[in-house]
């Protein structure tokens, strides 16, 4: 999957600093997928036209293990 909406990307999505300095893999379940996607596209997509540009994105998905570091 490349796009969770029309201009959120996968990788922006689970993006993580932390995960990557501690080697965990911050992939989300069939389920949070499906809610990010819910997300995506009645959040940030229609924050994006109000604000008529991109957004920036942070922690939009931290699976268990990234939580508790």
């Amino acid at each position: 999957m490349s796009k969770i909406s029309k201009h959120i990307s996968y990788k922006e999505g689970v993006y993580s600093n932390t995960a990557l300095r501690r080697g965990i893999d911050n992939i989300p379940s069939t389920e949070a997928l499906a809610n990010m996607q819910v997300i995506a596209e009645n959040i940030f997509e229609p924050l994006r036209t109000y604000v008529g540009g991109p957004i920036k994105i942070n922690s939009f998905f931290r699976c268990p293990d990234l939580n508790k570091a």
